[in-house]
């Protein structure tokens, strides 16, 4: 009798986990556990970054309070400097536009305020007057006491107009014994009353030498500007006019253009 061959056994497939779908594969063996830190690592990890962080943070807070600090002082410091170059340069414009020997302003510096005062009165409609001075009799000084007693006296009767002249008055040597004297918003009697103030201070100022007393005077030519004055330099010019009639008149006297 022949004897049945067996049937053989079905294979079994086996599915993986790698192999289903929609199931995450485990790295190894399929232990999804395998490779996930532990929680108490966990726990252990996380605040020494927090803490790290905060040092970080205060660290940074630190140096950004200090870089402040530096950048108000180096701000005091630029402002300090800014003052300095200020005082400077102001310093060098005076020495430039002072007259070395009687330290009013030298001709060059009293022409441009001269003319910016001519500019402002014309644009808005107000006087301006000039006052022209010669002092009397300076090269009998000049011949008698010496050019250093000379300078001296130019020294004193520039301060002796300063005292005497308004705040707002410019003054400026204008050449030899020749000063010249800027009155902004002021009309011809205004200037004249000036001028008057400045002959009567020269005259009873105390002017010695090795004991002995100077008697300084000075002539004044008055004048104020018109509509019809074409250009700053006719208003000098006409100053200029009156002084000439002073000396003439017999010196330590004031002329103005209505005298």
């Amino acid at each position: 009798m022949a004897k049945q061959r067996k049937k053989p056994k079905a294979a079994t497939a086996t599915v993986s986990r790698q192999d289903r779908p929609g199931e995450p594969a485990d790295a190894a063996g399929g232990n999804g556990g395998a490779h996930r830190a532990p929680a108490a690592i966990e726990s252990a990890v996380l605040p020494d970054d927090q803490n790290s962080l905060r040092s970080a943070l205060l660290d940074v807070e630190s140096r950004r309070a200090e870089l402040d600090s530096m950048n108000e002082r180096l701000r005091a410091e630029v402002q300090r400097l800014r003052v300095e170059v200020a005082e400077l340069r102001a310093q060098v414009d005076l020495v430039a536009s002072a007259d070395p020997v009687s330290g009013a302003a030298n001709r060059r510096a009293f022409l441009d305020g001269f003319r910016r005062e001519w500019q402002r009165s014309r644009r808005y409609g107000r006087c301006l007057s000039v006052i022209m001075a010669d002092i009397d009799q300076f090269k009998a000084i000049n011949d008698g006491y010496g050019t250093e007693v000379g300078d001296r006296i130019l020294r004193l009767v520039a301060q002796s107009f300063r005292k005497t002249a308004r705040t707002s008055d410019v003054i400026g040597r204008y050449g030899g014994d020749s000063f010249a004297i800027v009155l902004p918003e002021a009309d011809l009697q205004s200037a004249r009353r000036v001028a008057e103030r400045l002959r009567k201070g020269l005259e009873n100022a105390v002017f010695e030498h090795k004991g002995r007393p100077i008697l300084v005077t000075s002539s004044f030519g008055v004048a104020c500007s018109e509509e019809g004055d074409p250009e700053p330099e006719a208003l000098l010019l006409r100053a200029d006019d009156c002084l000439y009639q002073a000396k003439r008149g017999g010196r330590n006297l004031v002329v103005d253009e209505e005298s």
